[in-house]
């Protein structure tokens, strides 16, 4: 699938630089003198022969500059955040669901519909808010579980406060990441052509007992060095004499 994807695209480019051709989508990531992942064992799958070449720094996560909304000093209860793709992909009979699951659990709800979604089309119990657009990081700070369709980048924000994921992916890398959460032990994967209100609800409340596994996840992130060790790994590389090009593999 990536082969078909990007391969032909980006060789395209490269033969326009006059530079070699990449034969398949290992290339991609074997070929460069520098990869650098972000994400960390245990949620990629533990490996002993990463080529030397490839540095996890776990995720390098982000929030916009953002006020707190009021109504969140308001919320008393345990939060459970919802979220959807923000590249539309029709996946908001995840909200409603999880709307729907929740509205009588020990909960506060809130869901975001960054995609294009309206708010307004959604039934909201009494503990629960639906939004276009709230930042993340700190409805996580109070969460309990998040929701998700398994966006890498929510994923992992979620994991690397220690919050369990129930992932309900519809397409792309949703399914990879969904199975990576469960193989972690940091929460559930419930695929979306089986979601259902009473299913969810279950599958929530089995990844709330795995805590553990999402703390486990979030230390292992924390120690990979994030940002930082992103820019020393650049700079180690871009300044080393003699070495590799970046771009032709020429010395």
């Amino acid at each position: 699938m990536l082969e078909k994807a990007f391969l032909p695209g980006l060789n395209q480019v490269r033969a326009q630089a006059g530079v070699p051709p990449l034969g398949d989508a290992d290339d991609m990531v074997r070929r460069p003198p520098l990869f650098i992942y972000m994400t960390a064992e245990p949620f990629e799958y533990p490996r002993r022969d990463w080529p030397g070449t490839i540095v996890m720094v776990g995720p390098c996560e982000w929030d916009p500059p953002s006020d707190l909304p009021a109504w969140l000093a308001e919320m008393n209860r345990p939060l459970v955040l919802v979220t959807t793709s923000s590249e539309f992909q029709n996946d908001g009979s995840l909200v409603q669901a999880a709307l729907e699951a929740l509205a009588d659990e020990p909960v506060s709800v809130v869901a975001t519909v960054p995609g294009g979604g309206d708010p307004a089309q959604f039934r909201v119990p009494a503990n629960a808010r639906v939004e276009q657009f709230v930042a993340h990081g700190p409805l996580l700070d109070r969460a309990v579980c998040a929701v998700t369709h398994g966006g890498m980048g929510a994923t992992q924000k979620a994991l690397a406060r220690g919050v369990p994921v129930c992932v309900v992916p519809f397409g792309r890398d949703q399914l990879e990441v969904a199975r990576r959460v469960e193989i972690a032990g940091a929460g559930t994967r419930l695929p979306a052509k089986h979601l259902t209100t009473q299913r969810l609800r279950q599958k929530v409340r089995q990844a709330m007992t795995r805590a553990e596994g999402a703390r486990r996840v979030a230390a292992a992130f924390s120690a990979a060095g994030g940002p930082r060790r992103a820019a020393d790994a650049f700079e180690a590389r871009l300044f080393a004499p003699h070495e590799t090009s970046l771009v032709t593999g020429a010395k």
